[in-house]
């Protein structure tokens, strides 16, 4: 089977035809737009992150009941589900990796308790306790 043969992009004449000419004939000279003070501005704001305790925040590493995969638990966040779900959903976008709600608590997965504890505290957390 033979190659095609290669077309030569180089030396090419321009566009002949701007297809937005006619748009700019139809529509005319349009006003300039008014401009919207920062408290009224529709783009939402990056949603703040959740406030956390300043309560002792427990990270572990466990296998038991996960098919012997292992994930990292953090306990101690006394908030409400809405901001525990806003919260894995951080960590998911942050760590790059899978994080859920079980209860009160943020289940990860793999071993990230070094990568979890920077996180938390650059969050604003004082006190974070590494078990096993």
């Amino acid at each position: 089977m033979s190659r095609k043969p290669r077309i030569s992009t180089t030396g090419a004449p321009p566009l002949s035809a701007n297809p937005f000419a006619a748009l700019h004939g139809a529509l005319g000279d349009l006003p300039p737009g008014e401009t919207i003070p920062p408290e009224l501005d529709p783009e939402p704001a990056a949603p703040e992150a959740p406030p956390l305790l300043r309560g002792k925040l427990v990270l572990r590493r466990e296998t038991k009941g996960r098919g012997g995969k292992t994930a990292t638990v953090i306990e101690g966040l006394q908030l409400p589900e809405p901001a525990l779900q806003a919260m894995a959903q951080q960590l998911r976008r942050h760590l790059g990796c899978g994080a859920h709600v079980e209860g009160a608590t943020i289940v990860l997965s793999g071993a990230q308790t070094e990568r979890v504890r920077d996180w938390l505290s650059a969050q604003g957390a004082t006190r974070i306790v590494i078990g096993n």
